[in-house]
Formats: structure tokens, sequence, C-alpha cells
């Protein structure tokens, strides 16, 4: 019963577009960024990539557009929940500009795949939770790993 109401949330959560609540976010990770960030308070996001949940392996991925673009792109990821499998969410915009809701991984691995040159924010969630914040500050860990790593890093430095 608990595996099948995360499924069909998680199906839900995928065709969902960006809402009013979620801007708070989307504020949050534009501030976080500072004068750096393209973009002003108030700026809607250009694409929604829907992560997913998974339970013991089994659960819906990442979907959404995530598409390279020539210009920098406002993109927001929902919240990804992984317990006890492995997620990997990919970032292949390296104009993206990614604004993480949250993550949450329970006694289970969540990799993030980004291109090189991508942005990465997480918008702080109020509230409390048991665990630890990753080092890079995009997510909570119990009993589990975080991790981003870079693709394509050495082809950028080329350009």
């Amino acid at each position: 019963m608990f595996l099948a109401l995360l499924l069909s949330a998680s199906a839900a959560a995928a065709s969902a577009a960006s809402s009013p609540a979620d801007q708070p976010a989307l504020d949050a990770c534009i501030n976080s960024w500072g004068k750096a960030a393209p973009f002003k308070k108030g700026t809607h996001a250009d694409t929604v990539i829907a992560t997913g949940v998974k339970v013991f392996g089994v659960g819906s991925g990442q979907s959404g557009n995530d598409q390279p673009t020539d210009k920098p792109a406002l993109i927001l990821v929902r919240p990804a929940v992984n317990v006890m499998g492995k997620s990997t969410i990919r970032l292949s915009n390296p104009n993206g500009w990614y604004c993480f809701r949250s993550n949450v991984t329970v006694a289970g691995k969540m990799e993030i795949e980004a291109a090189c040159k991508a942005h990465i924010a997480s918008a702080k969630e109020d509230g409390t939770s048991v665990g630890a914040a990753d080092e890079s500050g995009k997510g909570v860990a119990v009993f589990g790993a975080l991790r981003v790593t870079r693709q394509g890093c050495d082809e950028a430095r080329k350009k």
C-alpha cells in the first residue's frame, strides 16, 4: 500500500508544471547565486524536471525535457526521494541554472550528474529532518549517499 501511494505521487509529480507554490524555492535559488544569476526574483522556471520516487529500486525515474539551450535557462528540479535503492538525476544543459527543491535518500544512493558549466543551487526548505546534509548542501542523506559529479569538463576547458 505504501509503495503504491509513493508511485502514484511520483506519477502526479511527473505531469505537473511549475506552480506559484514553486516561486519561493526559485527565488531562494536565485538569491543563493547572487549577482552571477541572469535572473531576477520572481522569474518563473523555463523547465521543470520531475525526478520521481524510488523505493527498493522500484518506481519512476527522471522525467522532463532537459535539452541544451543557447541562453541561460532556469530549471526547477522537483524533490527526489530514494529509499533503499539507487537513483541518478542527469542535468545535461551547460547553460542550465538548476534549482533543487530538495532531495532525500534513505539507506540508498543518489547521484546527480551535471554538465560541467551548469549552475546548481538548493532551495532551503523550512522544517527539520533527521540526518546530515551532504558536502554540497544539495540534500539530506540518512544512512545513504548523495553525490554530485560533473560531466564534460575536459571539453569545456578546451574552449
